[in-house]
C-alpha cells in the first residue's frame, strides 16, 4: 500500500491532541469541550493553512495565539456593548432632559460623561433606563 498525504497531515492530529489537552488544562474544561473551543476558533482553519506552517509552533505557544485571539475577540464584542450603551444614554438623557441630541453629545463628551459610563458600565448597564438617566443627571450636576 502505497503512502498518501503530506507529513504535516500526518503530524496535525497529534498537534491538534496535544493543543486540546493543554485547552483542557488551562480552562479546567473537559477535552470535548476543549475541542469545541479550538475548533470554534478563528485560529483553527489557519493552522491547517501551508502558509503560515503554525504545526512547526509549540502547543502552547499556539496555546497563547487562540487566548489572544479570543481576548480581542472579547474586547471587540464588550467595545460594542459599551457603544451601545452610550447610544442608549444619549437618546435617552436627550429624552430626559428635553435637549436637542446635538446639545446631549456635546455635554457628554465636554465633561466627560462617556468616561464615567465606560469606568461604570459593569454596574450602570444592568440598571433600569431611570435610574441611569438620574445617575448622569448627578454626575453632570456635581460638576
Amino acid at each position: 500500500m502505497e503512502a498518501t498525504g503530506t507529513i504535516e497531515e500526518a503530524v496535525m492530529p497529534f498537534k491538534i491532541q496535544e493543543l486540546a489537552e493543554i485547552i483542557a488544562e488551562k480552562k479546567t474544561v473537559g477535552f470535548t469541550d476543549a475541542l469545541h473551543y479550538l475548533y470554534s476558533s478563528d485560529f483553527y482553519p489557519k493552522l491547517l493553512s501551508e502558509d503560515t506552517k503554525w504545526w512547526y509552533e509549540s502547543g502552547y505557544a499556539l496555546y497563547n495565539v487562540i487566548e489572544e485571539e479570543k481576548a480581542a475577540q472579547q474586547s471587540l464584542l464588550k467595545n460594542r456593548k459599551i457603544t451601545l450603551f452610550f447610544i442608549f444614554c444619549v437618546e435617552g438623557y436627550k429624552s430626559f432632559s428635553g435637549q436637542a441630541a446635538e446639545t446631549v453629545l456635546t455635554t457628554f463628551t465636554t465633561e466627560k460623561v462617556f468616561d464615567f459610563l465606560s469606568s461604570n458600565f459593569d454596574v450602570l448597564h444592568t440598571q433600569g433606563k431611570a435610574y441611569i438617566m438620574e445617575t448622569i443627571d448627578d454626575f453632570l450636576k456635581s460638576k
